[in-house]
């Protein structure tokens, strides 16, 4: 941890932190099991426009962020993100109207863009080597239980009436109340010592370089296409004539149970490994999706979800600590919020995919499973392919390195 920085709990800080990483995951959980009611309560309108919607807005929300972390304290972005967040997820229990539920999804993505990129810059400026790795893995293993907690009230809540299950975001009240409690205030980027020294870094220093964006470029292809296990899966399974809604429901339980443990893993997978830690996301779901594809039964479909569970819970870490270690803080936060874009960006881009991908695999889901089996088996020998070239240049220069 920064010897610099006071804080009034190294607990509370960590905490604070820990569950501020959780608004994405909130994201589709608590909407999700409530679509169907939705479309009930709103007939003829496109409600799967409340799920796409967010992700939108948080796009540019992520760009809008490092380049106000600049001249503002992170704290401060955070806060106005998380209250953004908390407007828009309470506010949906009280739409009149589809129109009003819609605005107040914008609210929610902007919330989340503001706050998503900004999480993993604080994580690296207060803490550095296998305690700041150690932070990447416990925050998505945290993110994976508020996603099952949120999913299971949410669609329990259901049952009294739509706009109850909104009310769960009441939770992000108490994260507000800890950001304020327990977070340092930390300088704008503007005021910090490597900004005030940016005339004595060098040019390489100055830019985010070869391997960082290879890693945004990683996240997005990877979310574009891997998301089409959640797209597809229900529909697999019932198309299969495996199962229905109900073991649908279990798989994608496997899957973020799968992610929770090993996401609390990470740290130590990432000490051993290194970048080669890449290697087993990629294998993860080259074979979650070998699995899927040719799954005749229950016991088929859960070690696929399960093996997917692995990708989830290694990937977005991976490239997150990647990207710390990789880029120098003065361009660290911009890193970051690229990545949190790329990461979005490919998941409002899954659904064109999926439509084109179907195209060339024809009607069957099992035949679109082993097409992605295929290409995550093509990029994963591009990744080794790329390791191994670069294997001179293996080091984290910034891994160590606070604010």
């Amino acid at each position: 941890m920064d010897s610099k920085t006071q804080h009034r709990s190294k607990l509370g800080t960590k905490a604070t932190l820990l569950l501020c990483a959780c608004d994405s995951n909130a994201l589709g959980s608590e909407m999700t099991p409530i679509l169907a009611v939705i479309a009930l309560a709103f007939p003829g309108e496109n409600v799967n426009l409340l799920v796409a919607l967010p992700p939108l807005c948080i796009i540019p929300a992520s760009l809008i962020a490092a380049k106000l972390s600049y001249h503002i304290s992170r704290k401060t972005i955070l806060t106005i993100g998380q209250i953004l967040f908390i407007i828009g997820g309470i506010g949906g229990a009280f739409a009149p109207n589809f129109e009003f539920l819609l605005a107040t999804r914008v609210f929610f993505g902007l919330g989340c863009g503001l706050v998503y990129p900004i999480v993993p810059t604080l994580i690296s400026h207060f803490f550095a080597g296998q305690e700041r790795v150690g932070m990447m893995g416990a925050a998505n293993a945290v993110g994976s239980v508020i996603a099952m907690v949120f999913s299971t009230l949410s669609g329990t809540l259901a049952v009294i009436g739509w706009h109850v299950p909104f009310f769960v975001n009441i939770f992000f009240v108490f994260v507000l109340i800890m950001q304020l409690v327990f977070l340092p205030k930390v300088p704008p980027e503007k005021d910090l010592e490597f900004s005030r020294k940016a005339s004595e870094l060098s040019p390489q220093q100055k830019k985010i370089g070869a391997r960082a964006w290879a890693g945004i470029l990683l996240m997005f292809v990877s979310m574009t296409i891997g998301m089409v296990y959640l797209l597809k899966m229900a529909i697999f399974i019932q198309e299969a004539g495996i199962g229905d809604s109900v073991m649908a429901g279990l798989a994608s339980s496997s899957t973020t149970l799968t992610a929770l443990v090993v996401s609390l893993a990470f740290a130590q997978l990432f000490k051993h490994l290194r970048r080669s830690t890449v290697l087993v996301p990629m294998a993860a779901i080259a074979l979650s999706f070998t699995l899927l594809a040719f799954a005749t039964s229950p016991v088929g479909v859960f070690a696929g979800a399960i093996v997917y569970g692995v990708y989830l819970g290694t990937i977005i870490p991976y490239l997150q600590t990647a990207l710390s270690g990789l880029v120098h803080p003065y361009r660290r936060t911009y890193a970051l919020s690229l990545l949190s874009m790329a990461m979005f960006a490919g998941q409002a881009c899954s659904s064109v995919y999926v439509s084109l991908a179907e195209g060339i695999a024809g009607g069957s889901t099992a035949a679109l499973f082993e097409l992605m089996a295929a290409m995550f088996a093509v990029l994963f020998v591009i990744v080794l392919v790329y390791l191994v070239a670069t294997r001179r240049q293996a080091a984290y220069l910034y891994g160590d390195v606070t604010e």
